[in-house]
């Protein structure tokens, strides 16, 4: 078969005993909005958070025969950011937005300058480099409003108007049930401020 040995990464996920029944409602929650509302597949955009890894601290290395301590270097190191993408059901792929852990413009991939001729070409396809302003790397209600602001809501509006719909018709967006997305503080916000964006949750362990 081709098998090996391998060091697990990850745990096994945990589908839920009742996984089709709640993707069947997810399902019906988005054809009563699409039929309601006549929203046509470019105002439909699924999005997911995903961890993009540069390099994991390993945790094996060369030592003697027989050796019952073995010193690794970077062993809990890991380099990485959480990458939001965007893809709508006519097929537009949004820009990406990434999330770097720390505080300042020094934790961004070339300092964050606009000049810089390597992340130049990414700032003009309309991707986002945004700091967590936190010791992790994840997204947070800051990061989350940004996406929002910057690359959500634009995209949608012009395809609204694209489709002879006002510019804020009605749009769906489908997301995963993470923590700071079914938060009160960020699903109030969305309610305030764009509340023609109608919300579907994928269910927890579903993705």
């Amino acid at each position: 078969l081709g098998w090996s040995v391998r060091r697990g990464t990850r745990a096994a996920q945990k589908v839920p005993d009742d996984f089709s029944q709640q993707c069947y409602e997810l399902c019906l929650r988005c054809a009563f909005l699409i039929d309601f509302h006549a929203i046509p597949a470019g105002c439909i955009v699924n999005s997911d958070q995903m961890q993009l890894a540069f390099q994991y601290g390993g945790d094996t290395t060369w030592e003697e025969c027989g050796a019952h301590q073995v010193s690794v270097l970077g062993k809990e190191e890991k380099q990485a950011c959480t990458v939001m993408t965007g893809l709508a059901m006519s097929g537009v792929l949004l820009p990406f937005q990434s999330v770097w852990q720390g505080y300042k413009p020094k934790s961004l991939p070339f300092s964050g300058r606009p000049n810089d001729p390597v992340l130049q070409p990414a700032l003009a396809a309309g991707h986002l480099f945004n700091l967590s302003k936190s010791r992790t790397y994840w997204s947070n209600l800051e990061t989350m409003q940004a996406y929002v602001d910057q690359l959500l809501v634009p995209y949608l509006r012009k395809t609204n108007l694209e489709q002879l719909r006002s510019s804020e018709a009605d749009c769906i967006w489908i997301i995963d049930a993470w923590k700071v997305h079914r938060g009160d503080p960020f699903r109030n916000w969305m309610a305030a401020t764009y509340p023609w964006i109608h919300i579907l949750f994928v269910p927890a362990g579903c993705t």
